[in-house]
């Protein structure tokens, strides 16, 4: 029996040189948002730019975001897969490094943000297709982590860098980007495709061979057979209507739009917890908010880093136990009640208190990683239909990069001029966000992404509301016959393509004998 392999790898070992993999690009992604933070205290920096004020120096590190969303606008448009983004980035660090002006700086993020807006759009969708339903969690927050580790390496290299005299303290951290393209460059030729997608471009050998390497199980395995089976219906199903850029505002027999939206509003709100704010700016708002010295402000934000990746192992151990939905809500109540406590202690502006709003931040950065960091990259993937799953994956990024640049460019001056406010909008937004979940979040986590067209899918008839799609979701009993129902059509799906391959063969030999 032929047991397929990558790189010599097969099964979970496989599953986890993909996560590798998925997880630099995320670490690229955590590395870039960080280390324009150091920057914004950089005299060194600041004199060569002209010493910009709180709203041009906001656009320069929310200018990256910018190219992520056109990063993001562009697969949505045209849909393809992985292509030359690595390179797309490097031409961006490459840009940025050798700037002596304001426009070619510019210019280097928007190109490098480009890349990456393509690359986090691609990413979780190729992760969530390769892993098992059971794993498919706790392998995206192992990927996230990636991204905290990136955040770490740029916060701690601005710190080193800030004893060093001249152009080299900024320049460097720009070019460090170039090491993790290149590791992406190398490696992600020699990984499986994602199974969905080549069944779905028609390539069903390639297909099968990427499965059964991924379940460390030989090609004609029934574990492998049945879940081509069930990938095969489901895009049976899906083509059934004609897939373009345009079905993501339809029905289309499958609540895409409904779908598409939901996606997009979870990246909205993770936006809006005001994550950003310490993950892009955390020296700016230590410096400028609660007034610490530059140094002690990298330090502090450095810090916070380290104690966020620690906070990131937490769910590796609870996103696939604990669900989808309460780790969404528990996650936003911890989040608007730390940024309601920072909004205090600020605005009473002791030097005690705020240094309590540098610990209460803190535990935001915890609550954010149990309840939205990796938990909202894997869900739009689980929740889309396959036909969607790119383009609507697309979108989901674009909200994701166009709100993590309102956050970016509003922050400096929102500190400027409100102060601790600042925080209270932020709180006012976690807090809302609660009851969004609760009503028109369906549950996903252990399903087979196969079977969430179902949870979709016309009950006597009808078209479900989200409401009532959220309370199957929950209920067990519903789920459990969601996956009879999927095990159940997919074998007839396998037995009558077995039919139709064997009439076909039969016709072919009566044709060659009729020839003879």
């Amino acid at each position: 029996m032929h047991y397929p392999t990558y790189l010599g790898l097969k099964g979970q070992p496989l599953v986890y040189a993909v996560t590798f993999c998925c997880s630099i690009g995320f670490f690229l992604f955590g590395y870039d948002l960080g280390y324009m933070g150091g920057f914004t205290t950089s005299p060194e920096f600041l004199d060569l730019f002209g010493n910009p004020n709180a709203s041009l120096l906001a656009f320069m590190v929310a200018s990256y975001e910018v190219g992520c969303m056109f990063g993001a606008l562009y697969q949505f448009l045209v849909g393809d897969r992985w292509g030359g983004r690595a390179v797309i980035v490097s031409i961006g660090a490459i840009l940025q490094t050798s700037s002596f002006g304001l426009p070619q700086f510019l210019v280097g993020r928007l190109v490098a943000g480009f890349g990456l807006g393509m690359m986090t759009t691609v990413i979780p969708i190729w992760l969530s297709e390769c892993t098992t339903p059971k794993s498919r969690g706790r392998m995206m927050a192992m990927q996230l982590s990636n991204l905290i580790m990136g955040l770490i390496i740029a916060n701690w290299l601005d710190y080193g860098m800030s004893f060093h005299a001249g152009s080299v303290q900024w320049r460097f951290p720009c070019a460090f980007q170039c090491v993790f393209c290149l590791i992406l460059f190398v490696f992600i030729p020699f990984l499986p495709e994602s199974p969905r997608w080549l069944a779905a471009a028609g390539q069903t050998d390639r297909a099968k061979h990427a499965l059964a390497a991924l379940r460390g199980q030989h090609l004609d395995a029934e574990e492998v057979i049945e879940e081509l089976g069930q990938i095969q219906y489901a895009i049976a199903i899906e083509t059934e209507e004609v897939g373009s850029w345009s079905d993501v505002f339809k029905d289309g027999g499958i609540s895409g739009f409904t779908r598409v939206a939901i996606g997009f509003s979870a990246n909205f709100f993770q936006q809006l917890s005001g994550v950003n704010v310490m993950s892009s700016l955390g020296p700016y708002v230590f410096q400028n908010s609660i007034g610490m010295s530059r140094y002690d402000a990298l330090l502090v934000s450095g810090g916070m880093q380290v104690f966020y990746f620690l906070s990131s192992i937490i769910p590796w151990f609870a996103i696939d136990s604990v669900g989808r939905r309460k780790l969404f809500m528990i996650g936003s109540l911890g989040m608007g009640v730390c940024m309601l406590l920072s909004a205090i202690f600020v605005g009473i502006g002791t030097q005690g208190l705020g240094y309590g709003a540098a610990v209460v931040l803190y535990l935001f950065q915890t609550f954010f990683t149990l309840g939205w960091q990796s938990n909202m990259w894997i869900y739009p993937s689980e929740l889309l239909p396959l036909k969607l799953r790119l383009r609507g994956g697309a979108i989901a990024v674009l909200s994701q990069w166009l709100f993590t640049f309102v956050v970016v460019e509003i922050t400096p001056p929102m500190i400027t001029n409100i102060g601790y406010k600042s925080y209270i909008v932020f709180a006012i937004f976690n807090f809302v966000t609660i009851p969004v979940v609760y009503f028109c979040y369906p549950e996903t986590s252990k399903l087979p992404l196969e079977a969430v067209d179902l949870l979709f899918a016309d009950r006597n008839g009808q078209r479900p509301s989200i409401w009532r799609v959220v309370k199957d979701s929950k209920d067990p009993v519903f789920m459990e016959n969601i996956k009879k129902e999927l095990a159940e059509r997919a074998e007839a799906t396998v037995v009558n393509e077995g039919v139709v391959d064997a009439a076909k063969q039969a016709t072919s030999m009566e044709l060659e004998d009729v020839e003879a």
